[in-house]
């Protein structure tokens, strides 16, 4: 399970550089891969205010899945488009958002899914991440 929490003292570029230092360690992806967090997270602006709100935020994993439409965009790449050892999961889950309104805790749970898109090179090297789906839009 993965969590944010506003109140932890920690702010969103903490969460997404820990992301990064798994990312593409020949730095291709990485502002790609920046972006896709940031739009995961919610600006320090609206980190700020969600801390009056002592929101928190996780996700239970149900599935992890090779998504069946990857074969065709690994075929339809071009040579060298792709690292070696190239491929997508598909996360689908559930979101779950803590936090007090009004004196009162609230708690929401919705569905979600993303796609991980990463590399696991064939030489034993660690595997690292290259790119986020949109959120919601995973690859199917």
């Amino acid at each position: 399970m993965f969590t944010w929490d506003t109140g932890a003292g920690l702010v969103p570029l903490d969460y997404t550089s820990a992301i990064l230092d798994v990312g593409d360690p020949s730095g291709h992806e990485q502002a790609g891969l920046a972006a896709d967090m940031a739009s995961y997270m919610p600006t320090r602006d609206a980190w700020v205010k969600l801390r009056e709100y002592a929101t928190t935020q996780s996700i239970e994993i149900d599935t992890v899945v090779v998504p069946d439409a990857w074969a065709d965009a690994a075929a339809q790449a071009k040579p060298g488009q792709l690292p070696p050892g190239a491929i997508a999961y598909t996360v689908d889950g559930i979101r779950h958002r803590d936090g007090v309104w009004n004196d009162t805790a609230e708690t929401l749970s919705v569905p979600v899914a993303f796609t991980l898109f990463m590399a696991c090179p064939l030489d034993g090297d660690p595997c690292y991440l290259l790119r986020l789906s949109q959120l919601d839009n995973p690859l199917r």
